[in-house]
């Protein structure tokens, strides 16, 4: 018959080290992907809204309203 194998104390359990884990994902050395910034949705009249608000910032002065529309555009899809 093998030899039975000694039951543990309870002191003995007791002196085992739990193992500790992060939770959060990505610590660590592993290198991250960068974030991907996806332009906003904005529609015809936002952009025509701010288009009208850099001709009047202007003094209604000349200018062209192909670049406004285009500043405007790019000024709604950035959030600004």
């Amino acid at each position: 018959m093998p030899p039975k194998k000694k039951a543990m104390m309870a002191d003995e359990k007791s002196s085992v080290t739990p193992v500790i884990r992060s939770e959060a994902k990505g610590s660590g050395t592993s290198v991250s992907k960068p974030a991907v910034i996806h332009p906003r949705a904005v529609s015809h009249e936002q952009i025509a809204e701010r288009a009208y608000q850099l001709f009047l910032k202007r003094g209604f002065g000349p200018g062209n309203a192909a670049s406004d529309w285009v500043e405007a555009e790019r000024q709604l899809k950035a959030g600004l």
